[in-house]
């Protein structure tokens, strides 16, 4: 079996389908829909995190990544899922510090595994999905992504 993948996503419906699509990739899949239900269920290897922003409201993602790194290795691979643009303006500057990347939501199906694809390879941050058009990184060389398909 392939990478294993932490997801922490209290949105039932989507912490569902993320982990049927990581799973049909090859991927082993941990997931929960509070911080405190994922500390429990970390494996000793964990290869990347998918975090939500905002876990019931609260924005958690940010804490997640902190102590499931001091509950796995302090350079796991973690990627943030969000739609709250207004909180991630604000947290930018953390999360680029975090070296996480972004997941805009909603994002595609092939958005959300070649981003997964990629955060498993070491590099800069990038952020993929509805916020922009096409894919953007720090130095914005990527070229423009062509991954329309859009799931809500």
């Amino acid at each position: 079996m392939g990478a294993t993948i932490l997801v922490l996503e209290d949105d039932q419906t989507l912490q569902d389908l993320l982990c049927e699509v990581l799973q049909d990739e090859g991927y082993r899949v941990v997931a929960a829909d509070t911080l405190p239900a994922l500390l429990k269920a970390v494996p000793q290897q964990a290869d990347l995190l998918i975090t939500d922003l905002l876990v019931d409201f609260q924005p958690v993602g940010i804490q997640a990544i902190a102590d499931v790194r001091r509950a796995t290795r302090p350079n796991l691979p973690a990627l943030i899922c969000t739609a709250a643009q207004q909180q991630m303006d604000h947290l930018r500057p953390e999360i680029a510090r975090l070296g996480a990347r972004i997941l805009h939501k909603p994002f595609t199906l092939d958005e959300l595994v070649s981003s997964v694809s990629r955060a498993l390879e070491p590099s800069e941050s990038i952020e993929v999905g509805a916020a922009h058009n096409e894919l953007s990184s720090a130095d914005g060389q990527l070229p423009p992504s062509a991954l329309r398909t859009t799931f809500a």
